[in-house]
């Protein structure tokens, strides 16, 4: 018989030991990974496949049919086995209802009826149409060498031609917790942030989402940053990434404003396959630059390409590009002019992102690079300056 992978999702440790115990003295070959906690079982999924998942209804993040709709919703098609008390058989039968493939009462478990709940329940998988596969964005992230080097208006400026250029749908989302400038830019405003998807993992379905996100008149939804209800309780990274692979399965595109390098946005780089790290050719700033590529680029942690971005490039400066490279030991992506006094003027005007600004328009040309697509050059003349290295 072929290895069997099962994922246990179990808080107590006495019966997560008796069922791993059943399933070596059972005949066949069964590979156990327990889970304690929902998200426990969510990383677990994220990070390998399995062929079966025994889920017990009552966990310490999750209870009740909750647990296995959201085992659902990021494992589709996973065949699935409820565990259940004595005093819950009625919580299991409405368990099968919602698509579990069999349940299991802790109380008279035996390694016979569980051996054969897990076999019928993968041969029962395998004679239904499964789910025809989601869609996966891609996922663009954008982080600062430090603070004021222009990451958030970079990322909303991005967000804003993955849109455009792709017609895809594009999620933007504000990890920079101290801050809620995305949610001013976007003119955007809703009650929830990116806290609340982190708290309610069991309910996120495309009806609940939808109440989370606010739609802009940009074509561009955003998932907020907890920085527009001023509180700055850090957020738990391990739920954080959750959220995103749940996205992932809505859009076409994703763009993460990650704020500055610490270890909470290090923990979510490798979500994302293209990394753009901004600077500006201040010497404080390329000094933070050097240290966080030479971070990135360490084994293991970034899951993509990791790009710089110099921007507020002046015109006339000292130092060329090859200066520049030459002294982060790194080569640049794309340079952006500095715009300060274009950007100045049209926030006066309360024109946040107007695509006339020479920002866009270097934007446009780095995203339609990264695309892989043509498009036509920045002019030469004026304050803007764009140049592809």
């Amino acid at each position: 018989m072929q290895e069997c992978k099962v994922l246990l999702i179990e808080d107590n440790p006495g019966d997560a030991r008796l069922v791993q115990e059943m399933l070596v003295d059972a005949e066949g070959t069964f590979r156990v990974q327990t889970a304690a906690s929902l998200v426990a079982a969510l990383d677990a999924l994220a990070h390998e496949k399995f062929d079966v998942a025994l889920v017990d209804l009552s966990l310490p993040d999750s209870n009740g049919l909750e647990t296995l709709l959201t085992v659902q919703r990021h494992a589709p098609g996973l065949p699935m086995v409820a565990l259940t008390g004595l005093k819950s058989e009625s919580m299991a039968l409405a368990a099968v209802k919602q698509g579990a493939q069999d349940y299991l009462v802790k109380g008279t478990l035996t390694t016979e009826s569980l051996v054969r709940a897990l076999q019928y329940a993968m041969m029962r998988r395998q004679n239904s149409s499964g789910p025809a596969d989601a869609q996966s964005a891609t996922v663009v992230g954008f982080l600062g060498a430090k603070g004021g080097v222009g990451t958030t208006t970079i990322a909303c400026h991005g967000a804003l031609e993955l849109q455009r250029q792709t017609k895809k749908k594009v999620l933007l989302i504000d990890l920079d917790a101290s801050s809620a400038s995305a949610s001013f830019l976007m003119d955007a405003h809703s009650e929830y942030t990116i806290a609340d998807a982190t708290m309610n993992l069991h309910r996120l379905d495309p009806s609940f989402w939808s109440n989370l996100v606010c739609g802009t008149s940009h074509g561009v939804d955003l998932l907020q940053s907890p920085g527009v209800k001023r509180s700055y309780e850090p957020l738990n990274g391990e739920r954080v990434r959750h959220v995103l692979r749940f996205a992932r399965a809505l859009y076409g595109y994703i763009v993460v404003d990650l704020g500055r390098l610490n270890g909470f946005t290090l923990n979510l780089t490798p979500e994302a396959s293209e990394l753009f790290v901004v600077t500006t050719p201040e010497v404080p700033s390329l000094y933070e630059a050097g240290y966080v590529l030479k971070k990135l680029i360490e084994p293991g942690i970034t899951g993509g390409r990791t790009q710089l971005v110099l921007n507020r490039l002046w015109k006339g400066g000292p130092s060329s590009i090859g200066d520049f490279e030459q002294a982060l030991g790194h080569p640049v992506y794309a340079t952006i002019g500095d715009c300060t006094s274009d950007v100045r003027e049209a926030y006066g005007n309360g024109q946040f992102l107007d695509e006339r600004l020479p920002l866009r328009k270097q934007t446009r040309q780095m995203i339609a690079k990264l695309l892989g697509v043509e498009e036509p050059k920045a002019p030469k003349t004026g304050r803007g300056l764009f140049r592809f290295a």
